[in-house]
Parts: structure tokens; C-alpha cells; sequence
């Protein structure tokens, strides 16, 4: 069972492994394949607001400047400490909330082999700790469905449509085909969210069909904790990959990791959903 600590994360000695340094220089400099990319002159920006001082130029590359930079100071642990609540930090990404919800995914990923896990304490990053564990969140096994789609959806012939796009979606995960199975994803949670929205809806205006609508809807009635919608939030991006130009133009192609937090995304909601439908 793993265990966590509620000190101030200025208690917290932080100590990181050669390899764990190596991908943490990997998560602040970005490239072509991840939504986020910082440049050279980010990069000085990054580090100065994560507190540290006498940032040299990045003559020899992005990569190799950030991952030197890291192992010089990596018996320094108020810096590297500074580093890790900066990735997360929402001052970090203005406007752009839903790449931070992926970093700071990764960054839990690979600080859960060192006993560490970022939280949030009023709006702002916290350093914890917990039991090291190889079992790393992105290598559990997928959130299992313990809803039946026909508890959750009002109509019955609806739920068999609805249930036969998650077994497309899973068909496809399984097969290879990421984007497809992401789309097919997007919009299985978009029409089991309009569907709860349409029969908890009893005056005023109908609601919005649109996903980042009903999305932020769930989140304003309390169908749907907090973790569950920031996620829901980042597949919805994902899911307009439907757009092929949108897709060029990012560069951006999802992965097996990826589908796999779409997939206990849309699971848990209708995990969540069903357990709604039978308090009301």
C-alpha cells in the first residue's frame, strides 16, 4: 500500500536518480512529438522562475544545456525542488491548462519511482512524498467498466450505440490505432454527457451539445470529480485530431500511453455517472 506524507515540501529533501534526471530534461525542453516545446530563450525563462541564478547559454542544445544544468545541481535540493512545482505550476501554462494536466501527468509518472508525487495545496504545486513504487500510474492495468451503459444513458437503443463505440475503440487501442481509438473515445463521452445533461435538465435553455461545454457542466453540478475533468478536458484536444489539418499543423500524434489515459477517462466517468443515476 503506498503511503504519503503531508509535510511542507520545503521538509522534503529532493534527490533524483541519473536516469530519472535524464527524463525530467526530456519533460522541460519538449519536442516535434509532445504539445509542449520550450526554446532556448523558455528554457532561461523556465529556470529563472524556478528560482535558480547564473543560467549560462544553451550552446550545446537544448537537451544536453538542460540535462547538464540538472546534474550540476543535483545534490542541491532546493533547486531541484524549484524545477519540479514550476512544470507544474499553472503560471507556467497561461491559457494552455490542458498541457499542464499531461506534465504534470508525466511528472507523477516518473517521480513515483523516487517516493514523490506533485499536488495541489489553494491553486498552487506541492511536493509530497509517498512509498517508491515501480508500479507507475501510466503502467496500471485500464480502469475496468463496472457500469452497464443501460444505467447510465435514458434511451436503451442509445446505450447498445454508445456501447458498441467503446468496443470499436478498445478493437482499435489494442490494434495499433491510437487516433482512432481516441476519437472514437471523444465522442463516445460527448454523447453519454449530453445524454445525463438532457435528463437532469429541467428548465431554461437545453444544454449545449458541445464537449468542452458539457465537460465544464459536469464539473459545475458535481457529476464528476476534479481529476476526471481536468483529464476529460485534455482528451476532448486529443479527439478534435478528427481534423486532419489540426493534426498536421501540431505535429502531434497520440501514443499507447495516450489512449490509455482516454480510455480510464471515459470509464470512469461513466463509472461515476452510473453511481449518480442511482442517487437520484
Amino acid at each position: 500500500m503506498t503511503t504519503t506524507s503531508d509535510h511542507s515540501d520545503e521538509d522534503i529533501k529532493v534527490e533524483l536518480d541519473e536516469n530519472v534526471l535524464e527524463r525530467l530534461a526530456s519533460l522541460i525542453c519538449g519536442d516535434d512529438s509532445t504539445p509542449y516545446y520550450r526554446t532556448a530563450y523558455q528554457l532561461k525563462r523556465f529556470f529563472e522562475a524556478a528560482g535558480w541564478r547564473r543560467i549560462g547559454e544553451f550552446d550545446s542544445g537544448r537537451y544536453r544545456a538542460v540535462l547538464e544544468m540538472l546534474q550540476s545541481r543535483r545534490r542541491d535540493s532546493d533547486a531541484l525542488r524549484g524545477v519540479l512545482l514550476r512544470l507544474a505550476d499553472p503560471r507556467e501554462h497561461l491559457d494552455d491548462d490542458e498541457t499542464r494536466v499531461v506534465v504534470v501527468q508525466e511528472l507523477n509518472e516518473l517521480l513515483a519511482v523516487e517516493g514523490y508525487q506533485v499536488i495541489y495545496r489553494a491553486g498552487r504545486p506541492d511536493l509530497i512524498t509517498q512509498t517508491p513504487t515501480m508500479n507507475r500510474p501510466a503502467m496500471k492495468a485500464p480502469v475496468q467498466l463496472t457500469a452497464n451503459l443501460a444505467d447510465v444513458v435514458s434511451d436503451e437503443a442509445f446505450g447498445e450505440q454508445l456501447k458498441s463505440r467503446l468496443d470499436e475503440a478498445q478493437i482499435c487501442w489494442k490494434n495499433g490505432a491510437p487516433t482512432a481509438a481516441i476519437i472514437m473515445l471523444g465522442s463516445l463521452l460527448e454523447g453519454v454527457l449530453y445524454d445525463v445533461a438532457l435528463s437532469q435538465h429541467t428548465d431554461g435553455r437545453p444544454p449545449n451539445d458541445h464537449l468542452e461545454s458539457l465537460i465544464n457542466l459536469a464539473k459545475e453540478k458535481g457529476w464528476l470529480p476534479q481529476d476526471v475533468v481536468d483529464y476529460a478536458h485534455v482528451l476532448r484536444s486529443h479527439r478534435n485530431l478528427v481534423h486532419p489539418k489540426k493534426q498536421f499543423t501540431q505535429g502531434y500524434s497520440p501514443k499507447d500511453s495516450t489512449v490509455r489515459i482516454a480510455w480510464n477517462v471515459v470509464v470512469a466517468t461513466l463509472n461515476d455517472l452510473a453511481q449518480l443515476k442511482n442517487t437520484v
